[in-house]
């Protein structure tokens, strides 16, 4: 048990560097959480710095975040279901949730993505495939990451077990690492829970 709550705050504390807070202080000394949507996330930082390379910079490295907690948790910190599952939740509530930020942090899909694409990259391009489809039905970014973050895991459980073992990395089962990817897909729709808002309330955003 020691273990995985280490796993967990390593995981945790590699997740929360703030990419986007650094990158836009540097480029235009500005507080991302106060500027454009307040999101500490790829898009915003492009939106506010208006700079497609630090938006690129931020996607990259917060994929790299959530690739090298896990590698790192794999290489030295076991590879038990347990101890795998629990380096991609932590790496995620990292990122989403920053303790140097006082927990205001991103939307996690890029620290989700980076870890995916460790443990079982194809649900990588499904969840692309989710995302242009969703996007393409209200030409809405957020949309599309909402379709993707629920039709994903839906389309995981119904995919033959022989394909999800075949390119599955780590010691899961098909059912134990669809049920991590699930709650990772929660965590991923709580912070979505603003742009669902805005989308489908815009009246309540504004007060009437």
């Amino acid at each position: 048990m020691f273990l995985i709550l280490e796993v967990f705050l390593i995981s945790y504390l590699i997740g929360s560097i703030p990419t986007a807070y650094i990158a836009v202080r540097r480029k235009s000394h500005i507080d991302i959480r106060s500027a454009g949507s307040g999101n500490v996330g790829t898009m915003n930082a492009y939106e506010v710095t208006g700079s497609r390379i630090v938006g690129v910079a931020v996607l990259f490295v917060d994929a790299a975040k959530g690739a090298g907690a896990i590698v790192f948790t794999m290489r030295f910190l076991g590879h038990s279901e347990d101890a795998v599952a629990a380096s991609l939740i932590g790496v995620v509530v990292g990122h989403c949730f920053p303790i140097w930020l006082k927990f205001k942090g991103g939307r996690g899909l890029a620290a989700a993505a980076g870890g995916m694409l460790v443990l079982d990259w194809p649900f990588v391009l499904v969840w692309l495939v989710c995302w242009i489809i969703g996007y393409s039905i209200i030409k809405d970014v957020h949309f599309g990451n909402i379709v993707a973050i629920v039709a994903t895991p839906l389309m995981g459980w119904m995919m033959p077990q022989e394909i999800l073992l075949r390119y599955l990395a780590g010691p899961f089962s098909s059912t134990e690492f669809l049920a991590v990817y699930s709650l990772v897909s929660a965590i991923l729709l709580i912070r979505h829970i603003a742009p669902i808002r805005q989308l489908f309330w815009p009246s309540t955003n504004n007060g009437n």
